[in-house]
């Protein structure tokens, strides 16, 4: 009898977390279907159109080519993309010539405050780019996505690919100061990069948050450690110049467990741990989901 009970007993436990796990790998597989296309085409594995093949994200050529890929892309998941053009001299005398990509998802109460989900997209020349930046990128969009498909949005998003971030950020600069210009009420700014190497398989995160709550919100998702970045980047200081919160996620960079092929001809999509990037991306969502819906 007391078999029986047992028996019965595990096979209610397994029915009961079965759904669950099914749940997850499906999730999980799902994210990895979508991003495994995106960081392929941007880093030369397979062609971005017809028979072409990037071999970085730096030249002109390469550069529009991406951007045109990003507007299709964002198209296609049913949004309206915009590829503001910019052609600015700095004060060497320098011309850049560049493109910023960016598409909105209004909320659904009326809400004038917007969330920012950022990622640049260019390259160092002969570099395909995949952990820096092109997972940022499918990141961003794969978020966008979801939050694109939500009933119930509190809050306005905003997703942007900025251009030119070699070239001394040319592109975020262009778009803050677009952002104080159009008079946007800025709630936030997320941005992810070098993301995609997990040497030690334990999904770990890196986060600079500009605000304890923020900081807490990301810790409060992740059901992975979160390491605290004591150093700021130029692109976050660029958007708290103007009063904006920001967020930026790496991986481990204060643990040394990132990529050793970050702007090099090796950082290729061979490279990046899938698992990991869908791992960061769900907390990214689920934490955008709660800015949504707060």
């Amino acid at each position: 009898m007391n078999y029986y009970r047992t028996f019965l007993l595990l096979l209610f436990f397994v029915i009961q977390v079965a759904p669950a796990q099914t749940e997850q790998d499906r999730r999980e597989a799902e994210i990895i279907n979508i991003q495994r296309d995106i960081v392929a085409k941007l880093t030369g594995h397979e062609p971005i159109k017809g028979k072409k093949k990037l071999s970085s994200r730096f030249t002109n050529a390469e550069r529009k080519a991406t951007a045109d890929y990003l507007v299709n892309s964002l198209k296609d998941i049913g949004l309206k993309p915009v590829k503001e053009n910019y052609n600015v001299q700095d004060k060497k005398g320098n011309q850049y010539n560049g493109n910023n990509v960016y598409a909105e998802i209004p909320a659904t109460n009326g809400s004038d405050e917007w969330v920012l989900i950022c990622a640049h997209y260019d390259t160092v020349e002969k570099s395909p780019g995949a952990v820096h930046n092109a997972t940022g990128v499918a990141i961003a969009f794969y978020v966008a996505k979801k939050i694109a498909e939500l009933d119930v949005r509190n809050k306005n998003f905003m997703v942007v690919f900025f251009d030119h971030w070699k070239s001394n950020m040319i592109g975020t600069r262009i778009f803050t100061k677009k952002l104080q210009t159009d008079g946007y009420n800025v709630h936030s700014m997320h941005r992810s990069d070098y993301m995609g190497w997990d040497n030690d398989e334990d999904r770990a995160i890196e986060l600079l948050a500009s605000s304890i709550s923020l900081e807490s919100l990301y810790r409060i998702e992740s059901p992975v450690p979160v390491y605290k970045r004591e150093v700021a980047t130029p692109e976050s200081r660029f958007f708290s110049n103007f009063g904006y919160e920001t967020v930026t996620l790496t991986a481990e960079l204060k643990n040394a467990d990132n990529s050793p092929f970050v702007r090099q001809s090796e950082d290729k999509y061979t490279t990046v741990n899938f698992k990991y990037l869908a791992s960061t991306t769900e907390i990214t969502y689920n934490v955008m989901k709660a800015l949504a819906t707060e």
